[in-house]
């Protein structure tokens, strides 16, 4: 039934990226140069917008990504209540450890910025392989002088971050990456962090939490949602050396 679910959320986004693309053709498709300049303005942005999904699209064609599409504010919402009564984040806060947050394909920063808002985390980082989207966030940084102190923007390949000094990690990938995305969080986040994926499980991983408000939210925690993992695969091994 997971794996049902997960394609079927798969195929809503890709059928919400095609109907994106749609629009995108039809607004440059009746664009006149004799319409209003707040007009061409409007039309501009919102090309501005459909660029970035459009260039979004070539990462996921070679499975080392996934579409723009933007987290809503209710998963936010959700996602953040959640974290914060959770008892390894609890511990930190009780401690006064520094916690980093970690958003992979951060998009136009939305999260990160949230993240910031919440004033739990000492720094809020955002990594995006896409242009548009990593400027868009950039200025918006730069132009609000609250973000600054606690927010960094990266336009970085996901594959090439180093997670080692993260605590808390989100991600909303599709499923073809997920497996391999989990191998990478496994190997370098430190024991005590939390990985947050929106709708898509990681394969092997065992939630220590599920949020189901809004969507599928999966919380993980490290070394426990990947023990079973771990045990399995040498239970495997095991079994090939016997065999």
């Amino acid at each position: 039934m997971r794996v049902n679910s997960e394609k079927q959320a798969e195929d809503e986004l890709w059928n919400l990226l095609a109907k994106e693309i749609e629009e995108d053709s039809t607004a440059l498709a009746s664009s006149q140069s004799s319409i209003h300049p707040l007009v061409k303005f409007g039309l501009g942005c919102a090309f501005l917008g459909h660029a970035a999904i459009l260039l979004s699209v070539p990462p996921v064609i070679r499975g080392k990504g996934a579409p723009y599409l933007p987290t809503s504010s209710k998963n936010i919402e959700s996602m953040f209540r959640a974290l914060r009564n959770l008892p390894s984040i609890k511990k930190r806060i009780d401690m006064k450890q520094d916690i980093q947050f970690v958003d992979l394909g951060s998009g136009d920063g939305r999260v990160v910025f949230r993240a910031a808002r919440e004033q739990l985390f000492h720094r809020s980082l955002g990594y995006e392989i896409n242009p548009v989207l990593h400027g868009f966030a950039s200025v918006r940084r730069a132009i609000q002088p609250k973000y600054w102190r606690n927010t960094n923007f990266h336009m970085q390949d996901l594959w090439k971050i180093n997670l080692s000094h993260s605590h808390v990690v989100a991600v909303y990938g599709l499923h073809p990456i997920m497996d391999r995305l989990g191998q990478k969080m496994a190997n370098e986040l430190p024991n005590g962090a939390v990985v947050v994926s929106n709708v898509f499980t990681i394969p092997g991983w065992t939630p220590i939490s599920i949020c189901k408000e809004d969507a599928n939210i999966h919380f993980y925690s490290i070394p426990e949602s990947v023990e079973t993992l771990s045990k399995r695969n040498n239970s495997m091994q095991q079994k090939d050396k016997t065999s």
